[in-house]
């Protein structure tokens, strides 16, 4: 996260980054990680449906393949526990649920994933520093989840609300209106829904 000079989020749209429902576009730039790290409670691609955060292993592969943790790295079930505390907290912070009572939780997973500040050639720069590979990878997240909330990129993201659903997908519409994550899947079955309920009550 750059602090002077250029933010860290391209302003297009990346139209290469993970599949989303309804052919939606990813978040742009690198918002996108942080947007298919909170997905990771569904997968679209391989196992469609699965949790890819499943077991130890889930975790240190979708990693590994973020570069954020090497391929050989230590991931213990408490390691898992910490990260799904985390993943689960930005999705509620997300859906707008009451920041004061998520604070607690978060900040005990997230201890430890610390940030400084350092120079570079391209201005002030937040750096991971955490002593643990996971606490370093937990950082990287950490600094693109600041930059979002300072450039405003963070209101973009939204909470699908259909049943079963809690995809996180980035409203590219000009008027921030969007609210499915997908409106031929999620929308259009609420919408059926309402109309059955309607004919009932007639």
């Amino acid at each position: 996260m750059l602090l002077t000079g250029e933010g860290p989020f391209d302003t297009a749209p990346d139209s290469s980054g993970p599949p989303q429902p309804g052919g939606r576009v990813a978040a742009p730039g690198r918002l996108g990680l942080l947007q298919a790290f909170v997905n990771t409670h569904f997968d679209l691609v391989g196992e469609r449906g699965a949790d890819l955060f499943a077991e130890p292993a889930g975790l240190r592969g979708w990693m590994a393949d973020q570069d954020l943790l090497p391929s050989r790295a230590r991931i213990t079930a408490a390691d898992l526990e910490r990260v799904l505390v985390i993943r689960e907290g930005l999705r509620s912070l997300i859906a707008g649920h009451d920041r004061a009572a998520l604070s607690a939780p978060l900040n005990q997973a997230l201890a430890g994933a610390s940030l400084e500040v350092r120079m570079s050639p391209r201005g002030a720069e937040l750096v991971p520093v955490g002593s643990s590979e996971l606490d370093r990878a937990l950082g990287s997240l950490l600094t693109l989840l600041a930059g979002a909330m300072v450039d405003g990129s963070w209101l973009r993201l939204k909470v699908c609300p259909g049943r079963h659903c809690g995809w996180v997908f980035y409203d590219h519409s000009r008027n921030n209106s969007g609210r499915w994550c997908s409106m031929s899947v999620c929308g259009g079955r609420e919408k059926a829904r309402a109309h059955y309920h309607r004919q009932r009550s007639h």
